[in-house]
């Protein structure tokens, strides 16, 4: 078929659009700020687009800082390694990006105060998990899927919803 002929002659009509909305459940932020409290650092690692997850992210409080690619930009940092800009607390870091990440650059991210993972595979969160357990840190993973199996496995604790 070629793409330049196939709709040729063909008329469309513009029906609607559509919006969805997905809002966080109620009383997520208040165990955020709670687990904050009780000195209890909570990541969040998703399938959503960056910038989705980060609205959810500062939304119920897993995001409070300016992020690394904030900072990035203020600063000067190399866009590609954002996660190093300086005095960063707060990353947003996709799936793809951490692919390619060195133990040093695991080694930082887990570091930070504020992480969430965006546009992951079920492989990443697995790796998350293993480099925080393999830095010294107790592990707590949620999941709802068959996917967050290897995740929930290796954590300490695993909580299938």
């Amino acid at each position: 078929v070629d793409p330049d002929t196939f709709l040729n002659g063909v008329k469309f009509t513009f029906v609607g659009l559509i919006s969805l909305v997905d809002p966080p459940r109620p009383g997520v932020a208040e165990a955020i700020t709670n687990c904050r409290a009780a000195g209890i650092k909570v990541a969040m690692v998703t399938g959503d687009h960056p910038l989705t997850a980060e609205a959810i992210a500062r939304k119920i409080g897993i995001i409070i800082q300016p992020t690394s690619h904030e900072l990035a930009e203020l600063t000067g940092t190399d866009p590609t390694k954002h996660w190093r800009a300086p005095e960063c607390a707060a990353v947003v870091v996709t799936g793809a990006e951490a692919e390619n990440f060195t133990t040093s650059d695991w080694d930082i991210i887990v570091r930070k105060k504020e992480i969430v993972f965006a546009r992951t595979s079920p492989q990443m969160k697995l790796k998350f998990v293993e480099n925080l357990r393999r830095l010294g840190e107790i592990v707590a993973v949620t999941g709802d899927g068959v996917n967050d199996s290897p995740a929930l496995k290796a954590a300490h604790i695993g909580i299938a919803m």
